[in-house]
C-alpha cells in the first residue's frame, strides 16, 4: 500500500488509500469529497484552485495519514 502523498496524486487515489484524509479536504473547505472530478484532479490542482499553499495541503494530508510506530 502506498504510504506517502505527493502533489501529482489524484484526490481519488488519496481518498481510496487513506479514507481519513477526507477530513482534511473538508476542514480546508474544498468540495473534493464527493466530487465526480476527484479521479482527475491532482493535489497540486486542488491547491491552486482553492488557493491553498501546496505544502500546507500536503503537510495536513501527511499528518492525517500518519500511522504511529509500534515498537
Amino acid at each position: 500500500m502506498e504510504t506517502s502523498i505527493n502533489a501529482r496524486q489524484t484526490v481519488e487515489d488519496v481518498l481510496v488509500a487513506f479514507p481519513q484524509s477526507a477530513a482534511v479536504f473538508i476542514a480546508l473547505k474544498t468540495d473534493c469529497v464527493g466530487c465526480h472530478l476527484d479521479r482527475f484532479c491532482t493535489l497540486e490542482e486542488v491547491a491552486a484552485a482553492y488557493e491553498i499553499p501546496l505544502e500546507r495541503l500536503l503537510a495536513r494530508l501527511r499528518e492525517a495519514i500518519q500511522i504511529p510506530n509500534e515498537e
